[in-house]
């Protein structure tokens, strides 16, 4: 349906098509295609970009490596066909190794940054108040935090994790389930974040800032995991439930505290969002 308008009392129709009516009933006057309404946009976050995600940077390094091996299998290769000496199956065997290696790391590296950048989008939907950091190097520390949320409802260090398979988290405990047996993980989520939550808590209360409890959460892209009990020194969600995660939390932190928190986090992260 179309809304149309006569020019001369004002009287306004719907007619599936403008050329269906073509005079006012009232008066008798042009009909014609009624204003539109103004829309009213809301207010959308703004994000500033300072640098690309580690993840992204390092998937970068492992593409240029696989490139070096393609490059070193097809010298190799060639001096093979040239010179028929076994060090150049040798050159060659190694070319397609490194190959190889760089692209089992670059896929890993990728498969995170997908990871980050789903649960940046998502963080980005916490309402006015709140600001988003991703990608964190905080001075004089190892590692990266993944996202850092402060807000009124306090600060959370955020570990994103993008695995594959099915787990079983009994506690702080996080276990991957393999041909029916429970393995350890290379690397322990839960450990690595808290690590990082003490550190950004530390940091916060060096620059003057005291009475900040930092919340350390892991949060997981997949959603095969066997929960049977949760942990005690971490919170564990999935990611399409951080939002109601963080909203629900009791903190009160003022706003005051929230700006100094903001200004001190900005340029140690690779992006950050806020509402103007």
């Amino acid at each position: 349906m179309k809304d149309v308008a006569c020019e001369q009392c004002g009287a306004q129709y719907q007619v599936r098509h403008v050329f269906n009516i073509k005079r006012c009933s009232k008066c008798g006057g042009n009909l014609k295609g009624a204003p539109r309404a103004k829309r009213s946009y809301k207010s959308k976050r703004k994000l500033i970009k300072n640098r690309r995600y580690y993840a992204e940077r390092r998937a970068s390094y492992f593409g240029v490596a696989m490139l070096v091996g393609v490059t070193i299998g097809l010298i190799g290769l060639l001096a093979i066909f040239i010179t028929r000496v076994y060090i150049a199956a040798g050159i060659f065997a190694a070319g397609i190794l490194l190959f190889r290696k760089a692209s089992e790391k670059r896929k890993i590296w990728k498969k995170g940054a997908r990871g980050e950048r789903k649960v940046a989008r998502y963080l980005n939907t916490l309402p006015r108040g709140f600001f988003v950091f991703n990608d964190v190097t905080l001075p004089h520390t190892k590692g990266n935090l993944d996202h850092i949320v402060v807000g009124p409802t306090g600060v959370f260090a955020i570990e994103t994790k993008n695995y594959l398979g099915r787990f079983q988290l009994n506690g702080d405990d996080l276990q991957i389930i393999k041909k029916g047996h429970l393995r350890p993980l290379h690397t322990n989520p839960g450990r690595q974040c808290r690590y990082n939550a003490t550190g950004l808590s530390k940091y916060i209360s060096a620059q003057g800032i005291t009475g900040v409890r930092v919340r350390p959460v892991v949060t997981f892209i997949n959603k095969n995991v066997d929960i049977k009990m949760n942990p005690q020194n971490y919170s564990f969600t999935y990611y399409d439930t951080l939002q109601g995660f963080i909203l629900k939390q009791h903190g009160n932190m003022d706003y005051d505290k929230i700006k100094k928190c903001a200004f001190i986090l900005r340029k140690y992260c690779a992006e950050y969002s806020f509402f103007e």
